[in-house]
């Protein structure tokens, strides 16, 4: 099997991924080396700053179409803070939360925003 490594930064300005939209080249990148079949290095060397929503479309959405144990096979994410780790950490967890049961999730979210529960 071969590996692709998609160096964070590359995609970066400022060192810093901050909004969703940021994190969408990165995210097609990581879908494309999957459909080929590829491990994918995700290296986040010489970031200083990402932000949850950032991390939300790169990883977070990877759980949409794969399972837990196929993105620990796929992705390895290496070069990263102990900050970076705890924001991945919540992203991955919600992720999983989120797309177990879609529908209920978003149905409790809605309840717990409009006052209802």
């Amino acid at each position: 099997m071969n590996n692709t490594t998609i160096k964070l930064n590359d995609y970066l300005t400022l060192n810093s991924g901050v909004t969703p939209e940021e994190g969408t080249p990165v995210y097609n990148s990581i879908i494309e080396a999957f459909k080929k079949g590829e491990v994918v290095i995700l290296d986040f060397k010489g970031v200083d700053m990402l932000t949850t929503a950032f991390l939300n479309v790169v990883i977070g959405d990877l759980y949409k179409d794969y399972s837990s144990e196929k993105l620990k096979s796929m992705l390895v994410l290496v070069n990263y803070s102990e900050q970076t780790a705890k924001r991945i950490k919540k992203v991955t967890d919600n992720a999983k939360l989120f797309y177990k049961d879609e529908s209920t999730y978003k149905k409790e979210v809605e309840e717990v925003l409009n006052g209802s529960n």
